[in-house]
């Protein structure tokens, strides 16, 4: 099956489907609303102690059912991708030939050398076909002090023949023909149509299977944009990644294999976890914070195919979908303003509103 042949959901049921949901789920609301402000007016607990100190009632009940709820989905989505995880182990790793085109892009600023490189690394052990996978980090930087990170990609990848550019500008603050030449004023010179920064980005993520890009700071959202655009069509699945993440070496083929398995799905997330859990009590209520998010919140919705967020992380798209409401995704705004924070739960909010499923 081809990329073209993944089936899109007509107009029509989307409409539909969205509309059925809208009216379910605010009837939902409306009702566990009415009832919480019925419990809490009327006063009537479920169940209280002989002094009325401690009373359990309807809003704790409703708390408990919902834990007990997720809890269960939870536990019958895991079954469900470990029976999955079995089928593809039996079945063995996919062989270059036929696995599917993926492009792994880093986002990174500023970011500490150690993770860091940790992140590289396990970028480079990542079990899949190498002549199939693109490394791509953009950096949000490029000034002199964060031109550290381009050199330890080039030290990390130096035996992929890796490259790296430093651009003046971003796609949204180009290179300006006026700031660049040196003539002076009044005399004649030839103005280029096209940014040359962005030409050579493009041509070089086309090109190369490992890049880095340095651009003019403009935010992760710009940082992620620059990736996909430059991307363009060139590969089928594109995995996103933050500079302080380390990935598991097979991340990358279990989250391939759920799109290969079903064309239904337009993106799936993974596990992520905290690296220092033990550090403090931050780190480790984090950790526990981040184990229900994961295990039992994303695990429950993704039982019913639709994961609210596709954890930035860790999370991979199909790139023919992602790359139809890139523009509508970069220009989101909020109160007339633009957004530059939520870009994971934005690009995961655009994959749902096309009728594809997330897990």
């Amino acid at each position: 099956m081809t990329q073209q042949d993944v089936p899109k959901p007509s107009q029509a049921a989307r409409h539909c489907s969205g509309l059925v949901r809208r009216v379910l789920t605010i009837t939902f609301a409306l009702l566990i609303l009415g009832l919480m402000t019925w419990a809490y007016a009327a006063g009537v607990p479920l169940a209280s102690d002989r002094y009325g100190l401690l009373a359990f009632g309807l809003y704790g009940a409703f708390l408990s059912a919902h834990l007990v709820a997720q809890s269960l989905f939870a536990y019958l989505e895991h079954r469900r991708v470990a029976a999955a995880a079995r089928r593809a182990a039996a079945r063995g790793p996919p062989e270059a030939a036929t696995a599917r085109s993926v492009a792994l892009t880093i986002s990174a600023y500023q970011e500490d050398p150690a993770y860091l490189r940790q992140c590289l690394v396990s970028a480079r052990a990542l079990v899949y076909p190498r002549a199939r996978l693109r490394v791509l980090m953009v950096v949000d930087g490029n000034r002199a002090e964060d031109l550290y990170m381009v050199d330890m990609f080039r030290e990390v990848f130096a035996d992929e023949d890796p490259a790296t550019y430093v651009w003046d500008g971003n796609y949204h603050q180009p290179w300006e023909p006026a700031a660049a030449g040196a003539a002076g004023e009044g005399a004649y010179r030839e103005v280029e149509a096209e940014d040359p920064g962005r030409l050579a980005v493009e041509a070089l993520v086309k090109t190369r299977r490992c890049v880095c890009v340095a651009q003019r700071w403009g935010g992760k959202r710009e940082v992620m944009y620059t990736a996909f655009k430059a991307l363009g069509d060139s590969v089928d699945y594109v995995q996103v990644c933050d500079s302080d993440t380390r990935l598991d070496p097979m991340a990358l083929l279990e989250l391939v294999r759920v799109l290969d398995e079903d064309p239904r799905v337009g993106a799936v997330g993974g596990d992520v976890r905290i690296l220092n859990p033990l550090d403090s009590w931050v780190s480790f209520l984090s950790s526990l914070r981040y184990w229900v998010a994961f295990n039992v919140e994303r695990a429950c919705q993704s039982y019913f195919h639709c994961v609210s967020c596709i954890s930035g992380p860790l999370g991979l798209y199909r790139n023919n979908l992602l790359q139809q409401f890139l523009e509508a995704w970069y220009n989101q705004k909020f109160l007339g303003t633009h957004c530059t924070f939520g870009d994971d739960r934005h690009l995961t909010n655009r994959m749902l509103s096309m009728g594809y499923a997330t897990k």
